[in-house]
């Protein structure tokens, strides 16, 4: 973890200091990470509902592999599954980009 102990200190008139403080809010980062970001050039990406949809992804994943586990030990007579398990792999390396973009 990187140790901050250097201070910057900028004047700025009240509406200026205003609208930095509702953009950093609006992308839910905390003002010191908002100015750091924009600073350095980092993009600065809002994910809202990543963590529902990562959620949902692994709980399909786990269903997937439960039905898998069920084939295999011949409980369970199943169709091709395969282009569910195709759908399943791309919409993951997405959400894997996508987090990687926003980290």
């Amino acid at each position: 973890m990187r140790k901050r102990n250097t201070t910057i200190a900028i004047r700025c008139t009240v509406e200026e200091s205003r609208r930095v403080h509702e953009l950093a809010e609006r992308h839910e980062l905390k003002l010191n990470d908002f100015v750091m970001r924009c600073a350095l050039g980092k993009k600065i990406v809002v994910a809202n509902g990543i963590d529902e949809i990562v959620q949902q992804q692994k709980a399909i994943g786990r269903n997937l592999n439960q039905i898998a586990i069920l084939a295999n030990m011949d409980r369970l007579t199943a169709v091709n599954f395969q282009p569910l398990l195709d759908e399943h792999r791309k919409v993951t390396e997405l959400i894997g980009q996508l987090l990687r973009e926003v980290k």
